[in-house]
């Protein structure tokens, strides 16, 4: 037992020699710095990032039915005003992305979220400012929504990063059943009851107000943490990521820094090519060189034959953006809509959510404005999210036992097929049950399509794809919003069915996903 005790011994040693010896990857590295405290504390840190993200993003959601006094919005005003973010986020996304891949995933991360606070606090004082404010607020917003993934991710082993990555779902869940619980105390209630303003159109700005706080503590907790290690290798800045390991290794095992084993770090080997062409450093960059430096990513996609499966993430994230991100962004509405018809007795001979919108649209002439929103609104969004906690919190089970490919194409058609049964619905419950069931679906499946691309690109490409996507994402998030205010009190069976078509389609596509759970093509 004692001689096999020391030949083990003898043979870490002997391992840990070599690995000071020779230069180590990226993999072993971390592999050395070992799995612990601080992988746990940047998943809950950066899962409070991606909660931030869902409450910026979906805040709109409920002021729009708070709002519409103040603005004077009929269905198309309140579609328009709904993609305003989105219009910021496509102007977004590539700066984003490009400046994360030049100057850091966390920096870009939280200058993204100082300018989502700065929007939102700004746009809580003045409403003719708001149009303006949530441009900007989508601006910011997308930066961190899309590079968080880039930047989790490349704190973790290839057998540790579909699991967390899948976990930061948990935390956007987590930001949706928050957003309506702050939404029913300040926009579901008389003034009388909030001391601090006598005014009833002010309760909404109190709560962009309050939603814009959690980007501000975000920016906060972001500078406790480093810049990602893999970064710091594709900058060749090995010295910077040695120190970095150094601390995840002390961290993590309680050990002194010093005792961390590798000392030398090799770039990894499907980036040197792509290093020597999108490589353009220098301590100030113009205008010129940033265009130069995403053209050159551009090229790297055609020449190493990313481009295919990175058209395959658009269009499934354009499908899924336009029918998720615009049925949650109207789902307050709707339901609004169908119990203000079970209220006037009406709703017992009408049947689906197109009829519903039409009766409404006559009803709405006759009737006084009312910036308050009916607490039953309140707790059945409530309801839609707490339906996701199932989806999230097993979502790194089901990638595990089936892979990302058969949860996106399954998911996509089912989700298909109950957005067009949006229209067969006949009261509140029915759609109440059928939007648990598509929330729980859909809120899950641009994680996966993420997490798709953290494993399809290399290092140096993956921030830049992430943005891509997202961007055409947004692209199918305006398209959604604009069709279905513009549709919805006119012909609105076009937009839902249309939604769900464009879910089916997005499924068919992700078949051409590669079924093995190593997606990085050389």
């Amino acid at each position: 037992m004692l001689n096999s005790s020391a030949f083990v011994e003898v043979s870490v040693e002997r391992d840990i020699e070599s690995i000071k010896a020779h230069e180590s990857d990226f993999e072993t590295a971390i592999h050395f710095a070992g799995f612990g405290k601080f992988q746990r504390a940047l998943l809950i840190i950066t899962g409070f990032i991606y909660a931030t993200c869902a409450i910026s993003t979906t805040t709109l959601s409920f002021v729009l039915p708070s709002a519409h006094c103040d603005f004077d919005l009929n269905s198309a005003d309140k579609g328009k005003l709904s993609a305003m973010p989105l219009v910021g986020m496509l102007f977004g996304c590539c700066l984003w992305g490009s400046l994360a891949d030049a100057h850091g995933r966390k920096i870009t991360i939280v200058l993204s979220l100082l300018m989502d606070f700065l929007a939102g606090f700004l746009s809580s004082f003045d409403f003719k400012l708001f149009l303006i404010c949530r441009f900007f607020n989508g601006f910011g917003i997308i930066g961190a929504t899309s590079i968080i993934f880039s930047y989790l991710g490349e704190f973790l082993s290839v057998k540790d990063r579909d699991r967390l990555l899948s976990r930061l779902e948990i935390f956007w869940t987590i930001g949706t059943i928050i957003l309506p619980g702050v939404a029913w105390a300040f926009l579901g209630q008389k003034s009388d009851d909030i001391m601090i303003y006598s005014d009833d159109s002010s309760q909404w700005r109190i709560f962009v107000l309050i939603c814009s706080l959690p980007s501000a503590c975000s920016v906060v907790l972001l500078c406790f943490l480093p810049e990602t290690p893999k970064f710091l290798i594709t900058k060749r800045r090995f010295d910077n990521a040695i120190v970095v390991f150094q601390k995840i290794y002390a961290c993590n095992t309680g050990n002194n820094m010093k005792r961390y084993p590798v000392q030398s770090l090799e770039i990894e080997d499907n980036n040197n090519k792509l290093m020597e062409e999108c490589d353009n450093s220098t301590s100030q960059r113009t205008f010129k060189k940033t265009v130069n430096e995403i053209h050159q990513l551009i090229k790297s996609l055609s020449n190493h034959q990313y481009l295919k499966y990175l058209g395959i993430t658009c269009f499934a994230d354009f499908g899924l953006m336009a029918s998720y991100y615009t049925l949650v962004m109207w789902f307050p509405e709707i339901f609004k809509r169908f119990n203000e018809q079970e209220e006037s007795g009406k709703i017992n001979n009408i049947t689906g959510l197109c009829s519903i919108s039409h009766a409404n649209k006559f009803d709405d002439t006759e009737s006084e404005c009312n910036p308050f929103i009916d607490r039953k609104v309140f707790l059945e969004t409530l309801f839609i999210s707490l339906s996701c906690i199932p989806t999230s919190v097993s979502l790194s089970f089901f990638v595990s036992k089936l892979g990302k490919k058969i949860i996106l194409v399954y998911s996509l058609f089912i989700s298909g097929l109950m957005a067009m049964a949006l229209n067969w619905v006949g009261n509140t419950v029915q759609i109440l049950a059928l939007s648990c069931l598509f929330e729980a679906l859909t809120s899950v499946l641009e994680t996966v399509l993420f997490c798709v691309i953290v494993d399809f690109f290399p290092t140096n490409l993956r921030a830049f794809s992430l943005t891509i996507t997202a961007t055409f994402g947004r692209f199918g998030a305006i398209f959604g919003n604009l069709i279905f205010g513009i549709l919805l009190d006119l012909n609105c069976i076009v937009p839902v069915y249309l939604f769900g078509l464009l879910l089916i389609c997005s499924g068919a596509m992700c078949l051409a996903i590669p079924r093995n759970e190593n997606y990085i093509v050389l």
